[in-house]
């Protein structure tokens, strides 16, 4: 299996080679991973699974099989066409990685709110024979009420209720912060420069937005689906269970 690291240890793709005896061969794209996606989501633009290139530089390929592990040099030298300095395609691809971070935060907050929400869907529904009883309506309420604001988080976080990329653009609010980053992602991934002011600037408000958004989900999780818990708990019914 063989893997290429760099100096600066960004995670890099690894292949798998045949078992067979005789020549193998892997093909390196000189790309590090790509962001995590969210399931079914619709982007505008942009390709959050197309991972950075990476800055020229010190790499070693290492090769592992039968208990044993073998290590090369590999030097990745820059592009004889292009003119920029070394140093800007170095901050380059730290951009492009932080934008790819960010868009797997982006990923994993949906995610959990998605778990909470379906799993609050299915309890609910569980209930709904026993939602006017005087012990368990209370919970049929704060459950409901915690459905509707975890699909509000969804919505801030991607578009989920577009079907088609036209409704991204087409829908109140436009684009959100997943499918705002998959740009941002594609516009410093194809660039061979340094960063531009009005890269660094768009990524700092779009960072801003997810630091919001964190918190927001942290406080529903930690707040509104805790209490829920606690409540369910009191009546011995297992209720969520949070990622």
């Amino acid at each position: 299996m063989p893997r290429a690291k760099s100096s600066d240890n960004q995670q890099k793709p690894e292949a798998e080679l045949s078992a067979k005896s005789g020549v193998q061969r892997a093909v390196w794209d000189l790309r590090y991973e790509g962001a995590r996606k969210i399931k079914g989501a619709k982007i505008d633009t942009g390709d959050p699974e197309e991972g950075p290139r990476v800055a020229p530089g010190a790499y070693t390929v290492r090769v592992t099989g039968a208990g044993q592990t073998v290590t090369a040099p590999l030097r990745v030298v820059p592009d004889p066409r292009g003119d920029a300095s070394a140093e800007d395609l170095a901050a380059q691809t730290a951009l492009a990685v932080r934008v790819r971070d960010d868009i797997s935060k982006v990923t994993d907050l949906v995610e959990q709110v998605r778990s909470v929400r379906d799993q609050l869907k299915a309890r609910t529904l569980a209930l709904e024979a026993h939602k006017d009883e005087e012990r368990f309506a209370p919970l049929f309420k704060e459950s409901q009420a915690a459905i509707a604001m975890a699909d509000a988080l969804d919505d801030k976080l991607e578009n989920p209720t577009a079907e088609v990329v036209y409704d991204i653009l087409a829908m109140r609010g436009g684009t959100r912060l997943y499918s705002r980053l998959a740009f941002l992602q594609l516009s410093v991934v194809d660039a061979e420069a340094a960063p531009t002011v009005g890269m660094l600037q768009v990524l700092a408000e779009e960072e801003k937005d997810l630091a919001a958004l964190e918190t927001e989900t942290k406080q529903f999780v930690a707040g509104d689906v805790a209490k829920i818990n606690q409540r369910a708990a009191a009546l011995n019914l297992p209720f969520v269970i949070v990622k």
